[in-house]
């Protein structure tokens, strides 16, 4: 497990995804974009391993929110899609078009979308219908398309749609997909807790945080990598999201796509669930 410390990381310096998510918060309520184009041709879709989607409550922790994504199309009564511009980043695009749900997946594809002038175009959803709540324990299963240039992320954000704080239980820069950052985004200045483990994010991984009083623990297929302790842990309020992007060349951070990226790139997730802290008895 990774000791906790304030520290600026590579990731960290330019983790910039929070006014992205701000602005895909905001534009939540904004009528989705009707384009005729959909992405080309998905990557092969891989026969997911046998892990099974957690049910029931757990020691400790009460099951609030479960999806498997066995439906045909997205169930909106627990899901909200984004649509428009990620804020700060002018190479990437959310649309709805990009979101879909077949062989029991959520999937999120990355592609070169026509209705946008060629660019690059996302998706993201937003547990604001289905769970708001503070504090809790969240799973999340999912593998990613090999594809420089797309990142990904797993977030908790505050459901009124301020900013900070911030909770990114896993996210990349769109470099290599073989790591996975975890940052506590606090304070009006945006100061950063975070911590990096190597992972194949192209392989079936389960990544999830435990969200408590003061607490963050990050976990990595059942086991704890990473532990913030501090007071600025978030005590409002949040939901979850899951998201793609496609950053601009210009960006410092984060790597854009390039010759190497595939024509189309897809986040595949398994199942969601969540959990609230059980009532003492």
């Amino acid at each position: 497990m990774a000791s906790q410390r304030e520290r600026v990381t590579p990731w960290g310096l330019g983790a910039v995804l929070v006014p992205v998510v701000a602005f895909g918060l905001f534009l939540w309520g904004r009528p989705p974009h009707h384009g005729t184009s959909r992405p080309g041709p998905g990557a092969p879709v891989f026969v997911r391993d046998r892990t099974p989607m957690p049910t029931g409550s757990l020691p400790g922790w009460h099951q609030v929110f479960a999806d498997d994504f066995s439906g045909s199309a997205l169930d909106t009564s627990k899901w909200r899609l984004y649509w428009g511009q990620p804020g700060g980043d002018p190479g990437g695009w959310f649309d709805p078009s990009h979101v879909s749900v077949s062989n029991g997946q959520l999937v999120i594809t990355a592609s070169r979308d026509p209705a946008h002038g060629g660019r690059w175009a996302t998706g993201g959803v937003s547990s604001s219908p289905g769970l708001v709540q503070t504090y809790g324990k969240y799973l999340v299963r999912f593998r990613f398309d090999a594809g420089v240039g797309i990142a990904h992320a797993l977030v908790l954000t505050p459901a009124d749609g301020t900013w900070p704080p911030e909770v990114d239980f896993s996210e990349d820069n769109g470099s290599s997909h073989r790591a996975t950052l975890a940052t506590l985004h606090y304070r009006p200045r945006d100061r950063k807790i975070s911590g990096e483990e190597a992972v194949d994010l192209r392989q079936w991984h389960t990544l999830g945080v435990e969200w408590t009083t003061g607490l963050l623990r990050y976990t990595l297929d059942g086991r704890t990598w990473f532990t913030t302790a501090n007071p600025a842990v978030p005590r409002v309020p949040m939901a979850l999201a899951i998201q793609t992007q496609a950053w601009t060349c210009a960006d410092t951070w984060a790597v854009c796509p390039g010759r190497s990226t595939p024509r189309v790139a897809s986040l595949r997730v398994d199942w969601v669930v969540a959990y609230a802290p059980a009532a003492p008895r």
